[in-house]
């Protein structure tokens, strides 16, 4: 008997109900519609490509994100890293970008069920 694949489970990027359907176009809750790639889903208005471009500033990804207090945080830390050193700083900032593009948002107070 050949082993099954199972598929990471999947979440509306809306509302963070379960997808229980692998080919569901839409969720079955909110009716947002369901995509398995991250960089097109489209979250009450959230663009992580968005976020991605405007983090060349470090901190303003998170400030569009809604958190301002991270944003003003991560600035100050990229900053504190590119005087320690640019290799330092440039990781620091990639961190930083990748944070507020692709942050999980199950952590981030998205409802689990």
């Amino acid at each position: 008997m050949a082993e099954a694949e199972f598929e990471k489970p999947r979440f509306c990027s809306r509302c963070g109900q379960p997808i229980v359907v692998a080919d569901a176009s839409f969720c079955k809750s909110c009716g947002a519609p369901v995509t398995r790639f991250p960089l097109l889903r489209r979250g009450r208005g959230f663009s992580p490509m968005l976020a991605l471009v405007l983090s060349i500033v470090p901190g303003v990804g998170q400030i569009y994100r809604g958190k301002p207090l991270r944003g003003i945080l991560w600035f100050f830390g990229v900053l504190l890293a590119y005087g320690a050193g640019p290799p330092l700083g440039i990781l620091i900032h990639l961190i930083c970008a990748a944070n507020a593009a692709f942050s999980d948002p199950l952590r981030e107070g998205m409802p689990v069920r």
